[in-house]
């Protein structure tokens, strides 16, 4: 039998509640720009979950992620998905940020890792 629109009818597909970062404001600022080039100029920006893969869904959750600008997320060479460096760097901020409120067990609980080196 195949599948079809129809019979959806009355199901309405669950939306996930996207909860703001907790490292940087949604104002048209690259953060790495900010942090690494201190160019604090708007541009267009792309929404980075810092922990990808199976953690992508506890960085929404968590409010783990910053905006990128092209060159930074996957474009340039320093980019975060281009740059083991420039990953760490901001997996080690995002792990101080969450420890800010909740303890290392609670994000090795969730995030199954700790990067940080102290």
């Amino acid at each position: 039998m195949m599948y079809t629109k129809e019979m959806q009818v009355g199901k309405k597909k669950r939306r996930k509640k996207h909860k703001p970062s907790i490292i940087q404001k949604k104002d048209g600022r690259c953060y790495l720009c900010m942090l690494l080039d201190e160019d604090n100029g708007v541009k267009k920006t792309q929404e980075h979950h810092i922990f990808g893969g199976a953690n992508r869904d506890h960085s929404e959750e968590t409010g783990l992620k910053v905006y990128l600008c092209l060159e930074h997320h996957t474009a340039g060479k320093l980019a975060v998905h281009r740059c083991k460096d420039t990953r760490r760097l901001l997996e080690q901020i995002a792990q101080r940020e969450f420890e800010e409120d909740h303890t290392r067990e609670e994000f090795m609980e969730i995030f199954g890792k700790n990067y940080l080196n102290d």
